[in-house]
């Protein structure tokens, strides 16, 4: 007859095997609720971006309709404006730019200068 040295009588590997897997199952239900919280995040986005889709459009076509302008003249602006930092993607982001106030590097997700407080991209149409 063996000795009974766990918790209520259990021996104690069953009791190492009865935490762990209590601890795995926690981590299962953060992680679950961690999957919900993007997927519920992502269907916003997407709804966002389908809205301001059609906003845009609604845009383009009052311009062009009360100012005569085609989308030829659209996908010149859109060509102009994607290669303003130098590169045909899809994108205009800045670069890292010299601050003109301290000449140390500001890199590209930066607005201001982050060791002397200069402005350096006060654009709104940047992300």
């Amino acid at each position: 007859m063996s000795p009974l040295n766990g918790l209520f009588g259990m021996p104690s590997g069953n009791l190492d095997s009865v935490m762990a897997s209590a601890a795995a199952s926690q981590d299962a239900a953060r992680a679950s609720s961690r999957v919900d919280r993007a997927e519920r995040s992502l269907k916003m986005l997407e709804e966002n971006l389908a809205k301001t889709l059609l906003i845009c459009e609604a845009l383009w076509e009052l311009l062009s309709e009360r100012t005569g302008l085609t989308l030829n003249d659209l996908h010149n602006k859109l060509y102009e404006i994607d290669m303003r930092d130098g590169t045909l993607d899809g994108k205009n982001q800045r670069k890292s730019v010299e601050c003109s106030n301290c000449g140390r590097m500001v890199g590209a997700r930066h607005s201001v200068c982050f060791y002397c407080g200069q402005v350096i991209d006060d654009s709104v149409f940047r992300m």
